[in-house]
């Protein structure tokens, strides 16, 4: 339904030439809900307007549906207006002076050719009562809470009922419960229209929860893309798996390979010797990188202890977050983050042994800044989406 192919696209600056996509290639499925995800000036906002037509590219191909609406080859490049697309911004973009119905009935009074007045109505009502705001139609737009308004910005992009839904961050305007009702509410809806959607965030819940296919983008170039699923539990790399969720990430050096099925082989990490599910193609003495969820962590008690893979700490930080216990665990040298449930009884100073399940310990290739390597002054050993 929309094919990106070898996209580019350079800014030009006071300070040079900013090479914001370098080359990405996606293709999103017709009724896919696709997110580009990434921090701050990785390129995932500006390859979304490339493809809304609000930005042109230096080169590659965008077709939707079975148009091209750019080609740097063919020297086609279909104006915004005319690429069948409903886009919700960021600031939403919504007309102060207008009511509801006028905010939802403003792109219907562009189209050609024109529609009446009947036709426009039914439809404004339509997708007004779609996104839950058909009792409002008559309200000034500066009297609508935040979550109104994000509704009413969906509305205006729906009613001209478009081939393709674009996004871009539409909630980090709004309170983390709010945002949350809306995840689901947008998530529903995009579905039970079946419109393909490509979605714009930093926000990693926001991606996993709402999306059929993620892509992880980083310094202009899409570095993983795949479910939820895949890219949380098996990233690829160093950079995917700090960048989605909490993550403990130790410097290692293979030490055997197995010859089974079960892929597991053995490494010499900081915390010491550990089984680990080992990727195709790893060899002994390679240097890599063990990666463990602070969920996956297991605390132990000294009558039911594993065969592998079991180290001993003590707790040096605690956090109660409602839903979890989140705790740092001092493993000789460094700090293991770990995540209990909440009704676990600990103290700051306790010892513990810690199980790290070898199914759980996913190994990325080469060489690793891990636990021992560019830590702030208290080991801070995960990395949180930012």
């Amino acid at each position: 339904m929309i094919r990106i192919e070898n996209l580019h696209m350079t800014f030009r600056t006071k300070q040079g030439q900013v090479h914001a996509v370098k080359g990405i290639h996606v293709n999103i499925k017709l009724g896919q809900f696709y997110t580009l995800l990434g921090p701050s000036g990785c390129g995932k906002t500006t390859t979304l307007r490339c493809v809304a037509g609000l930005e042109e590219p230096d080169r590659g191909e965008i077709i939707i549906g079975d148009e091209c609406v750019f080609s740097s080859t063919l020297g086609v490049a279909v104006p915004s207006y005319d690429r069948n697309i409903g886009m919700v911004f960021q600031s939403y973009a919504i007309w102060p002076h207008m009511t509801v119905f006028e905010n939802v009935a403003f792109p219907l009074n562009q189209m050609r050719p024109r529609l009446t007045l009947p036709e426009i109505r039914e439809r404004v009502l339509k997708v007004l009562n779609l996104v839950k705001m058909d009792a409002l139609e008559a309200r000034p737009a500066p009297f609508l809470s935040g979550g109104q308004q994000q509704r009413l910005a969906l509305a205006r992009a729906l009613v001209a009922e478009p081939k393709v839904l674009l996004l871009d961050e539409p909630l980090s305007n709004l309170d983390a419960k709010l945002r949350e009702e809306m995840r689901i509410e947008i998530q529903e809806l995009v579905k039970r229209l079946n419109i393909t959607s490509l979605y714009v965030t930093h926000d990693q819940v926001e991606a996993l929860s709402m999306s059929d296919v993620v892509a992880v983008m980083g310094e202009g170039k899409i570095i993983q893309e795949g479910s939820p699923i895949e890219i949380y539990q098996t990233p690829d790399d160093q950079f995917v798996g700090s960048f989605i969720g909490l993550t403990n990430l130790l410097v290692g050096r293979v030490v055997s390979v197995s010859c089974d099925d079960n892929g597991l082989g053995q490494v010499e990490t900081e915390v010491g010797m550990l089984g680990c599910q080992l990727p195709g193609g790893i060899g002994v003495k390679d240097p890599v990188g063990v990666m463990i969820r602070p969920e996956d962590v297991v605390l132990c008690s000294k009558e039911n202890l594993p065969k592998q893979n079991l180290v001993e700490g003590q707790v040096e930080k605690m956090m109660f977050l409602g839903e979890a216990l989140d705790c740092r665990v001092a493993v000789q040298h460094v700090q293991i983050r770990v995540k209990l449930h909440p009704y676990v009884r600990l103290s700051r100073g306790d010892k513990v042994l810690l199980e790290l399940p070898p199914e759980r310990c996913k190994v990325i290739r080469g060489q690793v800044q891990g636990l021992g390597e560019g830590r702030d002054g208290e080991g801070e050993v995960t990395r949180r989406a930012g």
